[in-house]
């Protein structure tokens, strides 16, 4: 094996996601400025969208990342939704600099104890985080097992079960 193939390989490991498709990163940057700016994991983008990156799309759904929705018999989807928090976290880090605010609410998490709730909608003036980001911390926090994220609508608390 010559150094580039290894090269390769390694980069498939530490970075999944990007090795699903060479143009992961740039339409993730494309959907992670959506998301940010409708603070909202259920984005709809124009037709040329769906239609230029179809194959990355359809790569990343077939990984459970995000889910298209679409009217049966129609090729282009009226939306998509982010269904998967760790590719939230995937665009954070691959768009934004690594940053204080993200730091300060995996703090809040690791420091929350038995029976405390932590509220993503109060937190995100004090971190100026969308709220997506925040829950999508949560739900990384309550697959670990170490809390619940409330599943009321429009709710965004953690409660800390550990």
């Amino acid at each position: 094996m010559d150094t580039e193939e290894i090269k390769l390989r390694l980069q498939k490991f530490e970075d999944p996601i990007s090795a699903i498709h060479e143009k992961v990163p740039q339409v993730s940057k494309i959907i992670y400025y959506e998301l940010k700016s409708a603070d909202c994991v259920t984005l709809s983008f124009p037709d040329d969208f769906y239609i230029n990156y179809s194959r990355v799309l359809a790569a990343l759904e077939k990984r459970w990342l995000i889910k298209l929705n679409g009217i049966l018999g129609t090729r282009i989807p009226y939306d998509l939704k982010i269904v998967d928090p760790s590719y939230i976290m995937y665009m954070f880090f691959g768009v934004d600099e690594y940053n204080k605010q993200i730091q300060k609410i995996v703090d809040a998490v690791e420091q929350c104890k038995y029976g405390e709730t932590l509220d993503g909608n109060k937190l995100k003036p004090q971190l100026g985080l969308p709220v997506c980001i925040i829950r999508a911390i949560f739900e990384i926090y309550e697959s670990k097992g170490f809390g619940t994220l409330s599943k009321t609508i429009g709710s965004c608390s953690y409660f800390c079960k550990v």
